[in-house]
């Protein structure tokens, strides 16, 4: 079963045009929606939720179009929090208890405990980490089948992260559970993701298994004339700077066993999403 389906979802909106986006989000398996800054990334979660209504599409959870009872099934964290600043986190307990039939409030209260979360102090007093966590474990407390994440991570420092990404491997061990999860920061994805869906400008350019993208994908850094034997139906994005280029390519196996002579390295995926955005196709 998929989680989630997304159909030929269209939106025009300001200087950002949605084309045609079309991607899955398998039962069981974490995606990773993956652009820089402005690529589209919170406008296709929000397109997804009916936040914003779509010019042309469709999105299916669990097979249903989105209502009532499915919204039920899923937990979505935004990158801030909505809530009244001289609100705490006891009283948001009482405010959600009345929302979710499936709020758990002795999960919520647990998972508090355990990201050292002052239940008493107001949010306002709250720092962006915080706050964030707390989305997060708001996020978890009605048990959902599906997590839906735009960028979960940002403002936690380096060991909150490696929590967070530790309880959402944790979440994903019932095969019944998937998470999407939006994130500029690739090595987060890297980490935990089994697919990869790539935006840029409103378009996906790329969606694949993650080991196979982190594995069949390299890196060359040659010159000009050397770009020029390289063949283009290899190439997936190149960028030239004075008399270096680098040039990421789809089949790095078969272009160490062609051209032994090239130095292929391995790529990231923040390496391959630089390349593209900066360079040329």
């Amino acid at each position: 079963m998929k989680a989630i389906e997304v159909k030929n979802v269209k939106k025009e909106i300001g200087t950002l045009r949605i084309e045609g986006l079309n991607f899955t989000v398998p039962q069981g398996r974490i995606v990773g929606l993956v652009g820089e800054n402005g690529a589209g990334k919170t406008t296709t979660i929000k397109l997804m939720m009916d936040v914003m209504e779509k010019d042309e599409g469709e999105v299916l959870f669990f097979g249903k179009t989105l209502n009532k009872a499915i919204k039920e099934e899923i937990g979505v964290v935004y990158d801030e929090i909505n809530f009244y600043e001289k609100i705490n986190a006891i009283k948001i307990d009482k405010v959600l208890k009345g929302i979710f039939q499936s709020w758990d409030s002795d999960k919520y209260f647990q998972l508090l405990d355990r990201f050292k979360l002052h239940k008493s102090q107001l949010l306002g007093n709250y720092s962006k980490g915080m706050k964030m966590k707390l989305n997060i474990i708001i996020g978890l407390a009605h048990s959902p089948k599906l997590l839906i994440l735009d960028e979960p991570t940002s403002g936690l420092d380096p060991s909150a992260r490696m929590e967070m990404l530790d309880l959402f491997l944790e979440f994903i061990q019932n095969e019944e559970h998937s998470i999407l999860i939006s994130s500029h920061i690739t090595n987060d994805l890297e980490r935990i993701a089994d697919y990869i869906v790539m935006i840029h400008d409103g378009k996906i350019i790329l969606q694949l298994d993650k080991d196979e993208l982190l594995y069949k994908y390299g890196i060359i850094r040659c010159s000009e004339k050397q770009l020029q034997y390289i063949p283009k139906n290899v190439i997936f994005a190149y960028h030239k700077t004075n008399s270096l280029c680098e040039v990421v390519i789809k089949d790095a196996p078969g272009m160490k066993e062609a051209y032994p002579e090239l130095t292929i390295d391995g790529l990231s995926i923040d390496d391959m999403m630089a390349i593209y955005i900066k360079g040329e196709k």
